[in-house]
């Protein structure tokens, strides 16, 4: 009977670690979002009632590497009061192919006009290496 016992614990416990690893799992921004960094052609971001439209490849550029840097962790958590947002779609000849949300810089959610269906998911921002989007606003 004590066999028994013991054996249903470690199943438990072994369950309790599986479940915990998976959800502890963290991945970059370019493991959770599909952007083909050589095909956009522009990115819009609003904060405030103020919009910018980047066009230059250079800056393009420079603000998806920014995010490569993320990383990020799913979760069904989504910060809806939150003090600051960002919203950034990003263009790929005219066409909308993704929309970022940046809630403080702590919680991202990513909308892929791709996809008929999961077009939305959350993560928790991990590391952001200093992410300062605000400065493109400017």
């Amino acid at each position: 009977m004590k066999k028994w016992i013991i054996g249903v614990v470690v199943v438990i416990l072994i369950g309790i670690g599986i479940y915990f690893m998976i959800n502890a799992k963290t991945g970059s921004f370019d493991d959770v979002v599909s952007i083909d960094k050589n095909k956009v052609t522009s990115i819009q971001i609003e904060h405030d009632n103020e919009r910018v439209v980047l066009e230059k490849k250079e800056d393009i550029q420079k603000l998806l590497k920014e995010f490569s840097g993320m990383k990020l962790k799913k979760t069904n958590e989504v910060k809806i009061a939150s003090k600051e947002s960002y919203w950034i779609r990003v263009y790929e000849n005219e066409k909308e192919t993704y929309g970022l949300t940046f809630y403080d810089q702590s919680f991202l959610e990513t909308y892929d006009f791709s996809k008929t269906k999961d077009r939305t998911s959350e993560y928790q921002i991990v590391d952001a290496n200093q992410l300062d989007i605000g400065k493109y606003i400017k």
